[in-house]
């Protein structure tokens, strides 16, 4: 079953977010709390759009995806942040039914595209992905700014404006 997220399910969304912030090994370095979840995910006014699958009575798999402009199109697109299903509740439909409620959500908010990144390597990923009609978008890397270089871009860093 695939659903929104509520209160009760903060704790094993957060579990899920970190399992798939450790596929490569690490612990993540703030890992995700219930509270977290609860803030930002499961509230009045929700920061991303999150949405659990459950099997066997439990939740084992969420999606999170948030709107984005994409002057490309020239118009409004869902960008897919996570998908992820723990590895006992794979191959039973649960990452294809996740997919498909973000994009029902992204159609009715006036989307014109589902998008998102595959990490490099994955070829069980990019598999299902072929699997559901999703295409390679061409040559593009990710690149990330946090942290001190997000701050001192910004001009906040220590007494910046």
């Amino acid at each position: 079953m695939i659903r929104a997220a509520t209160a009760a399910d903060a704790a094993a969304v957060a579990a899920l977010v970190n399992a798939i912030n450790s596929l490569d090994g690490h612990a993540p370095a703030e890992p995700m709390t219930a509270a977290v979840v609860l803030r930002d995910l499961v509230c009045a006014a929700p920061k991303a759009l999150l949405r659990v699958a459950e099997w066997q009575g439990r939740v084992a798999g969420f999606a999170t995806a948030g709107l984005v402009y994409d002057a490309e199109r020239q118009a409004w697109a869902m960008m897919l942040l996570d998908l992820y299903v723990a590895p006992e509740a794979r191959r039973r439909g649960l990452a294809r039914g996740l997919m498909a409620a973000v994009a029902r959500v992204a159609l009715r908010e006036g989307a014109r595209c589902l998008w998102w990144g595959v990490d490099e390597g994955d070829a069980a990923a990019t598999r299902f992905y072929r699997a559901i009609g999703a295409t390679r978008e061409g040559l593009f890397s990710g690149e990330l700014l946090e942290g001190a270089a997000l701050a001192r871009l910004a001009g906040t860093e220590r007494g910046g404006g």
